[in-house]
């Protein structure tokens, strides 16, 4: 086995072979994921339309963030594959791959040339950690991937350029980092963490220039001034627009920002902690138990008492420098959950080399860790593996990544709502109801109040006679919302099939009001002139011809040319009204 092990890793391609095979097959399943119904349907919605412009893609808008490179791709999705969810996914998975084999290449220019096994572990614990799971799994996870890819490229273009003093490497990782801030604003944050790089590696590697190192330092510097102008530029242009992450900072108070404070060390605690111990793995975590304060002043007090020019501080400080936004967007209430293990995807990366660098440090002085290091290396790995293969699995039906959240955050009702959708299309409408019933009592917003209404409404008609069903639909007795079409098009659709059941004339004219009135609505929402059609129709079997006459006319008129109803619509208002059209 030690035999066939070191064959394995005599060489560094050998070594990143096995940790491509390693990723792939760890993360084959995520190739036939689903189609998350949070966010992942909506990308696909907006990408997906034919509208969409190249422009309206690269360009600044009104969006929550400025995210061409990411919002690329997703476009070049629709265009090229149709948006099939194999590909999308795999997309996902050759990132992490690309991913894993940039580290591999970091570490072994990085860390110390004695440190032969360190590239290959540091690679390793990234590829497998199981906190790794959620933004490969996640189409809409895609956003640090993709940036991470440019942020290590960046960061091997640095080392490559303190290494060899030249300029041209420097202006690379310059690039690079601007294309990973285009993916994602976090990589913003490599700004201080390559001026650290900098600043230590004379002591990094004492061999090396310090004049080479000053030199690529002032490079640096006079490349971040043009990039910073530029940031500034474009950040007050986004600050004057509603719907944006930095016009949401800006309306802060002074008490939401001390009390953001006080939590942002809980959040610090908290990802510090799912480094070294990830499990519970929860895609939705909405409040953190105070005890996450512990973790985050120890992390502070290691940063603070560390050596400062070592390797292993430089990287565990830059994945500390990539955290910080997600301490941020978490205390100031700048996303839907407080935590999300996704942020982590960047900076475990840089966490992984400190860790392996630090591990071959403690092998090589302290002889009681060298002899127990393998065996426990190897049963940590073992359980992450196992880990991220299970959670993969968890990832795979929108059924049981929601149970599996619900059932670790109760009290997230927006989740419980999600939860009810995917049991009703397993047909299991008890305990969708159920679900929604539980997510009506919580505290929701008022946008999941109504998602939760309509969703019981329209569970609550599943396998009702269509007299019944109207009287759920009807229920609340209130007017329907925009985003409540679905419910308008099921009355609509009820009442066609029991207008012809009722006798009494009265009763009749009532519903024939309310469905004229409901594609009176249909065409104002969809512009689809077959609901005026079909409101002629409706006033032929009342005897309403003049009153059919006007709907056949407005239906030919909005009508798009080659529609089938559109020549009848003609003939029938000329017939009707007796006048051409």
């Amino acid at each position: 086995m030690t035999f066939l092990l070191s064959t394995l890793l005599s060489s560094p391609r050998r070594q990143i072979s096995l940790l491509v095979l390693t990723v792939f097959v760890l993360y084959l399943p995520a190739v036939w994921g689903t189609i998350v119904s949070i966010d992942d349907l909506g990308i696909m919605k907006f990408y997906g339309s034919n509208t969409l412009t190249l422009l309206d893609v690269v360009l600044p808008g009104e969006g929550y963030y400025y995210r061409p490179l990411i919002a690329l791709t997703y476009y070049l999705d629709y265009h090229f594959f149709g948006q099939h969810s194999k590909v999308l996914h795999l997309e996902n998975v050759l990132l992490h791959v690309a991913n894993t084999a940039l580290l591999f290449r970091l570490a072994s220019r990085l860390l110390s040339p004695k440190a032969a096994g360190a590239p290959f572990f540091a690679a390793l614990i990234f590829a497998v950690h199981p906190v790794n799971s959620e933004p490969v799994s996640w189409i809409a996870g895609r956003t640090d991937p993709l940036a991470c890819l440019f942020i290590l490229a960046s960061a091997l273009f640095l080392v490559k350029g303190l290494q060899s003093g030249k300029a041209r490497h420097t202006l690379c990782c310059v690039l690079l980092m601007s294309a990973g801030m285009l993916a994602k604003e976090t990589a913003l944050f490599f700004v201080p963490g390559s001026l650290l790089l900098v600043y230590a590696w004379p002591h990094i590697r004492p061999e090396a220039s310090a004049e080479a190192a000053n030199r690529q330092g002032r490079l640096l510097l006079v490349c971040y001034l043009c990039m910073g102008l530029a940031v500034a530029a474009l950040g007050a242009y986004r600050i004057g627009q509603d719907h944006n992450v930095l016009a949401k900072l800006y309306s802060r108070s002074g008490s939401e920002v001390a009390d953001a404070l006080l939590l942002s060390l809980q959040i610090l605690g908290f990802y510090l902690k799912k480094m070294l111990v990830p499990w519970p793995l929860n895609f939705a975590v909405i409040s953190l138990s105070g005890w996450y304060a512990i973790p985050g002043v120890a992390g502070l007090a290691l940063l603070l008492l560390a050596p400062k020019r070592n390797i292993h501080f430089v990287c565990l400080t830059i994945g500390v420098l990539f955290l910080l936004p997600a301490v941020f967007v978490g205390a100031f209430d700048l996303t839907w959950t407080v935590v999300a293990e996704r942020y982590l995807y960047l900076p475990s990366a840089f966490f992984a080399l400190a860790l392996a660098g630090s591990a071959h440090l403690a092998v090589q002085r302290l002889p009681q860790v060298k002899r127990a290091f393998v065996p426990a290396a190897s049963l940590i790995l073992a359980v992450f593996v196992l880990t991220t293969a299970q959670r993969t699995l968890v990832w795979q039906s929108n059924l049981a990544l929601f149970e599996d959240t619900v059932e670790k955050t109760p009290d997230f009702g927006m989740l419980r709502n999600e939860l009810a959708v995917a049991l009703a299309k397993e047909g299991r409408f008890v305990e969708a109801g159920r679900q929604l019933e539980i997510a009506s009592t919580l505290e929701i917003s008022q946008l999941v109040k109504g998602l939760v209404r309509r969703n019981r409404m329209l569970i609550g008609v599943q396998g009702k006679p269509p007299e019944e069903a109207r009287r759920v639909l009807k229920s609340d007795g209130r007017p329907m919302p925009a985003e409540e079409t679905e419910l308008l098009l099921l009355l609509r659709n009820n009442d066609y099939a029991l207008m012809w059941q009722v006798k009494d004339r009265k009763h009749m004219e009532i519903m024939a009001s309310e469905l004229l009135e409901i594609n009176e609505i249909l065409f104002s929402r969809t512009g689809n002139a077959h609901y005026l059609y079909s409101s002629g129709q409706l006033c032929i079997s009342l005897g309403e011809e003049k009153k059919a006459a006007s709907f056949f006319a407005r239906s030919y008129q909005a009508a798009r040319d080659g529609e089938s109803y559109k020549l009848p619509a003609k003939k029938l208002a000329e017939k009707m009204a007796a006048e051409p059209l």
